[in-house]
Parts: structure tokens; C-alpha cells; sequence
């Protein structure tokens, strides 16, 4: 099967969209696949005459604020190449920014192109962490309490701190309304560490989400076409599951199938599969879960592109069901090409 991957992107997570990108044109060349990759945010390929991915020999080792132009008419132009005449799949490899909230699955809809993970509805409300969250709890999804704020266009942030402060407690969390891979993200102890906070979030977007800080484990679980394979448990050693943690190994300890109850378990990945419906996804995704000391657990957030690294979470999850890299992405191959229309 000739098949096409996007990798690379205008997002703040290029960097990790670029380590993806590799690891998936591997897996599909040892799967006897055709293989052609470009950079929808410049149109340009990835891979050289000897079919070696290039331009990401070294994974991320820290938060990048790269920032690369997107220009929408660099992809559709380079859909339209006679080369990409006669692909069958594009599989997106992208996380965050157009590539993940809707808009490259709106153009890859209208090119008549199927492509890997959710539609551009679907997209679109993932990637936008308050209606997502507004959606967990219409099916009994706990998510912690919250709050959605603009951007300060004057970039005086006193009035918000105040706001905030009259109703969230500290420790809290920061974050962007519409970023993935936790860039952005801030836990925020004190007073004086908030308006810092706000203006890191605000990097990535004008909107800022306020989360109560839950105290407790880390769960995630991976989602393929609503079956939930089995919950890992993620411990950052620093204390907080942050980029650096995410991406730097030796960062974070995983544990595979995570260490609780059975009973417990199930009821995560039920909870996954609802909040997986909810929204409509399709393909693989990844649901992220946090567990409090009483045993209740809050759902975090859902990501309709989650990485595929060699420190990524769904692999991970796919192992414990004997599912190696090249037989998910095989199956994840196989979920797009029977996804509707």
C-alpha cells in the first residue's frame, strides 16, 4: 500500500511530532508499505532518495517554542502532485496545533484522502479542553473542577489573578485551552508563581484553563476503535507529568499494566470508552486519568493523535496485549480504512 505521512507541523510540538513521524515510516517500510512523508506546514518531504527519515536525529530533550508558518496551500499543493495521485492512506503523525484541532483533517476530507485517527469534529473538540471536558461529565465522566479564561489583550493580568484566586485554592494547574504533549502547563504553588503561569499559557493560545490541583497517580489508557487496552500508570520523578517528563528519558518510571484493582481497572476504561464516544473519536487515542488517594478518579483530557515514540504511552499500553509497535500501527492502518466516509 502506498501511504503518505504528515509529520513535522506549525505546532509548538513539532519537535515530537517529528520523533513520531520517524518511528512510523520505520514501522511501515519493515511492513512492506510504500512509504512518502512531508511537512504540511511547508510542503517539503522527509525522507531522502534512500527512503531515511530525515530531520529529527535527536529527540527533544526540552520544551521547544518553535513556531514554523503554516501555509495551507503548501499541503493542498502538495496533495495534488502527481506523486500523491494514487496514495491510499495519509497517516498523521502530527500533534498539536492544525494538525490535531480539525483544520488538516477538514483538507485531507475535501482532497477525498483517508487519513489515520478522529474526524475534524472529533478534533476539534478534543483539542479543545472545555468543551471536552463540558462533554466528560454530560456521561458521568468526573473531570476537577475548572475554569476558562481570555487572554488579557492589554497583557495585565491582575484583574484574572484575582478572579482566579477567588475561586481555585493553590496548588493549581495552568495550562493552555488548546495545546497537547503538556506544553504550556504549569502547577502553580503560590501567588506570586500565577501571573508567570498565565503567561506561558497564554503562549499557545488566548485562552487559559484553570484546573483544582488533584493530588494522586497518574493513569492514562489507549483507546482503538473503543477498546481500551490496559491502564498505565505514570510516575514523574520530579513530582509532575510536564514535557521534560514526557520526553526526556529517565524522567518517569511507567508501569504497565498499572498496579490496581480489577475492579478498579475496568472502571477506568469503561470511563475511557464513554469519554472516547462522547466525543466521537475514531483510530487510536489516549485518555489521561488522574487517581486521588480516596480512590476516586478525574479524567484529564483526550488525545486524538497521541505519540508514538519509544517513550509513548499507547505502544506501551498495546504490549501488555502482545501487540508489538508494527502490529499497532498495522491495526491502526486498518481502523482508517474501514472508518466511514
Amino acid at each position: 500500500m502506498k501511504v503518505l505521512v504528515l509529520a513535522g507541523g506549525n505546532s509548538s510540538e513539532r519537535e515530537v511530532s517529528m520523533t513520531t513521524g520517524k518511528a512510523i515510516c520505520e514501522s511501515l517500510r519493515r511492513l512492506g508499505h510504500e512509504v512518502l512523508a512531508i511537512d504540511p506546514a511547508s510542503g517539503q518531504a522527509l525522507l531522502d532518495d534512500g527512503g531515511r527519515f530525515i530531520g529529527c536525529d535527536i529527540p527533544p530533550q526540552e520544551e521547544t517554542t518553535v513556531s514554523v508558518s503554516f501555509r495551507p496551500t503548501a499541503l493542498a499543493t502538495g496533495l495534488s502532485a502527481a506523486e500523491y495521485d494514487d496514495v491510499e492512506l495519509v497517516f498523521l503523525a502530527l500533534h498539536g496545533g492544525t494538525g490535531e484541532n480539525g483544520t488538516i483533517q477538514c483538507l485531507l476530507g475535501l482532497a477525498g484522502k483517508k487519513y489515520t485517527g478522529s474526524s475534524m469534529t472529533a478534533s476539534a473538540i478534543a483539542m479543545n479542553k472545555a468543551i471536552a471536558k463540558r462533554l466528560f461529565t454530560s456521561v458521568g465522566v468526573s473531570t476537577p473542577d475548572w475554569g476558562l479564561y481570555p487572554v488579557p489583550p492589554d497583557g495585565a493580568y491582575d484583574i484574572l489573578v484575582d478572579e482566579i484566586c477567588q475561586r481555585f485554592d493553590f496548588p493549581m494547574i495552568v495550562k493552555p485551552n488548546a495545546s497537547g504533549s503538556t506544553v504550556g502547563l504549569s502547577k502553580v504553588e503560590s501567588l506570586k508563581n500565577l501571573p508567570e503561569a498565565l503567561e506561558r499559557a497564554a503562549t499557545e493560545g488566548d485562552e487559559i484553563l484553570v484546573e483544582q490541583y488533584i493530588k494522586g497517580r497518574e493513569l492514562t489508557v489507549a483507546v482503538l476503535d473503543s477498546h481500551a487496552f490496559p491502564v498505565v500508570e505514570i510516575i514523574p520523578k520530579d513530582g509532575l507529568y510536564n514535557y521534560e517528563a514526557k520526553y526526556t528519558e529517565g524522567k518517569s518510571e511507567y508501569i504497565a499494566p498499572a498496579k490496581i484493582p480489577d475492579e478498579l481497572s475496568k472502571r477506568v476504561r469503561d470511563a475511557a470508552v464513554k469519554v472516547y464516544n462522547v466525543v466521537g473519536a475514531s483510530g487510536l487515542t489516549r485518555i489521561d486519568f488522574i487517581l486521588d488517594d480516596s480512590g476516586e478518579f478525574y479524567c484529564l483530557e483526550l488525545n486524538t493523535l497521541p505519540g508514538m515514540t519509544n517513550l509513548s504511552l499507547a505502544p506501551m499500553a498495546a504490549q501488555c496485549e502482545d501487540i508489538d509497535f508494527d502490529g499497532l500501527i498495522e491495526m491502526i492502518i486498518r481502523s482508517a480504512l474501514n472508518k466511514m466516509d
